[in-house]
């Protein structure tokens, strides 16, 4: 089954197995935790106090609890960036197995957030993030007596920098894959 908030894909299995751990809350702490995550998303500031004291009255882990505010972040990220109605999400969340008080406390708050969300997301997108540099470069590595061709592919943008190497396999695979993903994109527009 597809999800608009998953950008109309399958829910993430991950992600399945955290809205049953989210339905260990109860729906007003479940509100507070959405809460407490949304602000960090544009704030960049988890207040882990609220986290520690949620987690432990649902008796989870550190690792738990960590796992609870990433899905919550995830759902609140992709749903914004996928620009999913209140409603359509709470549907969706419903379908997924959290219970409907759960899902109207996460609803509620990602409507409450959603300007705020929509705006952080077109501030810190590659397309409305400021400029990007590329860079790209083809360079061999030795594998025993053979020199094995790869690519690096380099990204900065506002000081951060990342590279990837990519094998002729990788990089053809990376091409379809973005070609794929642009017909999708256009279907969608």
């Amino acid at each position: 089954m597809r999800f608009r908030f998953c950008w109309d894909v399958d829910c993430p299995d991950w992600l399945l197995a955290e809205i049953a751990t989210l339905s260990k809350l109860s729906s007003v702490k479940l509100r507070l935790l959405a809460g407490s995550v949304t602000k960090s998303i544009y704030e960049a500031s988890l207040n882990y106090d609220v986290v520690t004291k949620l987690a432990n009255d649902a008796k989870w882990s550190e690792d738990g609890a960590q796992a609870a505010v990433a899905a919550v972040r995830w759902v609140l990220k992709s749903a914004a960036g996928a620009a999913v109605t209140p409603s359509v999400l709470d549907s969706e969340l419903q379908q997924l197995g959290l219970p409907k008080e759960h899902a109207a406390a996460l609803t509620r708050v990602y409507g409450d957030h959603l300007p705020r969300l929509t705006q952080h997301l077109h501030q810190t997108s590659l397309k409305e993030g400021g400029e990007v540099q590329w860079q790209c470069r083809v360079a061999g590595v030795g594998v025993g007596a053979d020199m094995e061709p790869v690519v690096e592919l380099g990204l900065e943008q506002e000081g951060c920098s990342t590279k990837v190497v990519l094998t002729p396999t990788q990089l053809h695979a990376l091409v379809h894959e973005l070609n794929e993903a642009r017909q999708l994109m256009d279907a969608v527009h």
